[in-house]
């Protein structure tokens, strides 16, 4: 008599722009992936389009949902609080999903999720003390403290993208200027590229850019494996801003290691060494600690949907 295959659960990740899900075995394996664009209106739309991903992935043995979600995730209820990029306010999504679907539902900050993959299976597997930082359209935090996600007393702890990096910086939705989300994100490597396309339009960063087959983001790390100047600036800046941020999370949290995740990390060291470099520079007294790698995340643009199933299973245990 075969036994049944092990339980699987369904991850989502609500990104700005689009919704990613995958069906996630316990070892991490992926064996099922959909994606459809994210509805910004209502929460009822977005309950609507998390079902269908669901609907279109699942297996016999799912036993739970994760959502991760780009926002202020109460810990105590699942509901949303607050997501700069949707454009209702608060909403119980957990209960909603959870009535939609007829399954348990876990939902959490998406940060926190891509943290708890690279933590269970990822770059901080061998680690009890890790903090991921991710670099997209925002830049999201994630921190693991003795095994366990650090959440704080709402579900609100290590909102990052707030830290101030650079006081002479871009201005925030919040009123501030350089804050590490709209200093070193991947929205500030888009953005970067193409001030400096425009200065120097017949660079190769300029001729990436220009011909549109690549996003702006993509086209700075293109140029930049190219060796184009400017590209490779424009990496060393947000690299610098990186590691500045990741001293003061180093200085708060003490973790074995810094995860960094998110679409920009395909640049490699041109982005994680000026990254390792700054860190050094601004860690205290970095002769009298352990050295703490600065590592790249395993998952990739996937970290945060294995994260959410991974937390679902775990629930379902």
């Amino acid at each position: 008599m075969t036994s049944p295959p092990p339980a699987d659960a369904v991850g989502i990740d609500v990104g700005a722009t689009k919704i990613a899900a995958v069906r996630v075995t316990a070892d991490g394996t992926v064996a099922a992936r959909a994606r459809r664009a994210t509805p910004r209106r209502t929460a009822d739309e977005l309950v609507t389009t998390i079902s269908g991903l669901v609907a279109q992935v699942r297996g016999e043995r799912t036993a739970g949902v994760g959502v991760g979600l780009p926002g202020m995730v109460d810990a105590r209820t699942g509901a949303l609080a607050f997501a700069p990029g949707l454009e209702f306010g608060r909403a119980p999504l957990r209960a909603l999903l959870a009535e939609a679907l007829g399954l348990p539902v876990v939902t959490d900050n998406d940060a926190n999720a891509a943290a708890w993959a690279e933590y269970r299976l990822g770059a901080g597997r061998a680690h009890d003390h890790a903090v991921l930082v991710t670099l997209g359209t925002g830049l999201g935090c994630g921190v693991v403290v003795a095994g366990r996600l650090l959440r704080g007393a709402h579900g609100f702890a290590a909102e990052a993208s707030h830290l101030i990096v650079d006081p002479q910086g871009p201005p925030c939705e919040c009123g501030k200027r350089g804050c590490w989300g709209v200093s070193a994100s991947g929205a500030a490597i888009a953005r970067l590229g193409q001030q400096a396309a425009a200065a120097r339009p017949t660079t190769l960063l300029a001729h990436l850019i220009h011909r549109g087959t690549r996003a702006a983001g993509e086209a700075v790390t293109e140029a930049a494996l190219g060796d184009d100047e400017q590209a490779l600036a424009i990496l060393d800046r947000i690299g610098t801003l990186t590691g500045t941020g990741l001293a003061a999370l180093a200085n708060l949290f003490d973790p074995d290691v810094l995860i960094v995740g998110g679409g920009p990390v395909s640049a490699g060291d041109l982005l994680l060494e000026p990254a390792r470099a700054a860190f050094t520079r601004h860690l205290y007294s970095p002769a009298d600690r352990p050295p703490v790698p600065v590592l790249p995340a395993r998952f990739g643009s996937e970290a945060g949907a294995v994260g959410a199933a991974l937390l679902a299973l775990a629930q379902a245990r």
